[in-house]
């Protein structure tokens, strides 16, 4: 390769190299731009529906939050999953959790052991 090709391909990579890169970092959002998960929430199970995957929790606020379950929920403190936590009505559990649209989907329940 002569200099000239050298020179020609070095600027092309000078070039096109920046504009990679802005366009790959135009497609997300900074870190600090991110939506931030909501705090998790504790409060009491006041009913669980298994056909549906809902569980609606009574806040110390005074009021009920509903969230949605799925298989890839974790859940602890509860024999059997979500079957066992369908007896814990009453009972107080703090749930991890994330905003899909309108939705809150539960990512981990745990239930807290009565004291």
């Amino acid at each position: 390769m002569n200099l000239i090709h050298t020179c020609i391909a070095l600027s092309l990579a000078a070039v096109i190299s920046p504009a990679s890169v802005a366009a790959q970092q135009q497609g997300q959002p900074p870190a600090d731009a991110r939506p931030k998960a909501p705090d998790p929430v504790t409060g009491e199970v006041v009913s669980i529906n298994t056909d549906t995957k809902t569980i609606v929790v009574k806040t110390t606020s005074d009021s009920e939050m509903k969230f949605s379950y799925s298989p890839e929920t974790e859940i602890v403190g509860a024999e059997k999953g979500a079957e066992g936590l369908a007896t814990k009505t009453g009972t107080l559990v703090t749930v991890t959790y994330d905003v899909h649209g309108t939705a809150n989907v539960a990512i981990k329940i745990e239930v807290k052991p009565k004291q």
